[in-house]
Parts: C-alpha cells; structure tokens; sequence
C-alpha cells in the first residue's frame, strides 16, 4: 500500500508514524506548514519522501505509535502504557487502516527482550527506510565526532519548550508529564562510573547550566549542543535525536517520544533509565 504522513503533532510522533508506515509499505510525508511549528519536513527528509501534491497522496496515516499488525498480535505480547486509559485502540485517524493493526502496544518500554523479533525486525526495516537530507548528516557526525568512549545521553524534557502546550505538565488525562532535576540526577549518577563522555541536551536550553555544574565534579568529558547558527530548528532537532541515538546510555523522561526514537533509532542497543 501507499501511505501518506500527515503533520499533526511533533518530529518523533510524526518519525514513529513514518516508520510504521514505510514498515508496511511505500509512505512520504506530506508537509503542513500551518499546523505545528516543526512541520517543514522538507528540511530534513530526502526529496523522495516527501509528498509534493495530490498526485503523490496515499492512504492518509496519521499516529503517534509504533503499531502492532493483527498478524503479529500472537507474538507480541501487550505492554500496558499509560495511553491505554485514553482508549482509540488502535491509535491511528483513519479508521480504514484500523483493521490492518492490533489493539496490542509496545510504546514507551526500553527492554529489547519485550519486543518480538517480529515486531522488532519489521519496525526496523521502517526506520532504515528514512533518508536524511546531507545538512542533517553532516551535522550528527559533527557533533558524535566528540563523543570518546562510552556515552551517556541525556535528553531533558521540561515539557516547557516554547512550542509545547501552556499547560502540559499540568493535564491529568492518564498520561503525566513532570520534571525534577533531583530524579535526572539521581538517573545521570548511576550511569557516570561506566561512562567517559556525556551528551546533554535539552528541550530548554537555559536548564544546562545545572547540569553542567553537576556533571563538572566528575572527571568526564561534557558535549552540549545548543542549536547553531545556520542550522533550522527541524534540523537540529533530528541531529539531536540521531546523534544521541549513537550512545551506548540514555537518560530521558520516560513518555517523550523523543527518547522513544533515540532508542528505536539506535537498534535499541542502548541501556535506558527512564525517567518518571
């Protein structure tokens, strides 16, 4: 089949339903420009995927989940998250597709032994499937190219980035989300003795500093990336994602799809300490 990925929320949900999508069949994004303010896909995504007018539409594709085939429902066992509460299982708009997936989920987990070979496979295969524009390249392998050793990512999520919803850690639908720099560290120091350099970024930039000043007392080495001069906002956003997708360690809030791709993206080789 043909599939067509509509902007409708951020990069990672939009990058979990692209490789679902290409896991199944042929997909290309289609840019929306009007809804959310990281929906140029074409800064980042190779020409050949991306929808440039009717005659390239497929069947509309729209979610925020790595889904589950009906055909891989006896194979995978459900893992029960948080969204499950909000029912419109499975999670995708086009209630056409609905019968192609299982009601089973596999999001937010971080144990490569819960996910099915299966499942695990064919969802790679998506994601291997994703092409980057050269800007995103170049840009991840100049930042990893400072990375020696083991490395700890850690991607902080405040959920206070300009872009989120005024009042997002304050809805109560099933799905909480909070930050407290006490439980970052607490997660960031049971990593430190095994890692040589850490790699800190943030959906805020202004919240470095603390971390900075904690990870200052150990003899490690610190990688920042803010985003560069030159470089757009969807562009350093993947690059974030893909280059902390090469560490070997990950700290991140536990119901960020960002941590979500990071780890889908880096084979799921990497050990996670969720945060909560």
């Amino acid at each position: 089949m043909n599939f067509t990925v509509e902007v409708r929320s951020g990069l990672c949900n939009v990058l979990k339903s692209f490789a679902t999508a290409l896991s199944i069949g042929k997909a290309n994004v289609l840019p929306n420009l009007h809804i959310h303010f990281d929906a140029d896909y074409r800064e980042i995504l190779d020409d050949s995927l991306i929808c440039h007018g009717p005659h390239e539409l497929g069947a509309s594709f729209i979610s925020a989940r790595l889904l589950i085939l009906k055909s891989e429902e006896k194979d995978q066992t459900d893992l029960i998250n948080d969204a499950k509460v909000l029912g419109s299982h499975p999670d995708i708009v086009n209630k056409k597709l609905a019968p192609l997936f299982s009601t089973h989920t596999i999001d937010w987990f971080y144990d490569r032994k819960l996910i099915c070979d299966k499942v695990y496979n064919r969802i790679q295969s998506g994601i291997q499937k994703i092409k980057w524009r050269p800007e995103v390249s170049a840009e991840v392998n100049r930042v990893s190219k400072e990375f020696e050793g083991p490395t700890l990512a850690v991607q902080i999520r405040t959920w206070s980035h300009p872009f989120d919803p005024p009042n997002c850690t304050s809805i109560r639908d099933g799905v909480v989300r909070d930050y407290n720099f006490e439980t970052y560290k607490k997660a960031i120091d049971k990593f430190i003795p095994k890692a040589k350099t850490v790699f800190l970024t943030a959906d805020r930039e202004d919240v470095l500093k603390e971390y900075v000043n904690h990870l200052s007392k150990y003899d490690i080495k610190i990688v920042t990336y803010a985003q560069p001069i030159g470089v757009t906002q969807m562009q350093y956003s993947a690059a974030t994602m893909l280059a902390a997708s090469k560490c070997s360690m990950v700290v991140g809030s536990r119901l960020s799809t960002f941590l979500e791709c990071i780890w889908w993206f880096g084979e799921c080789r990497a050990n996670v300490i969720p945060v909560f």
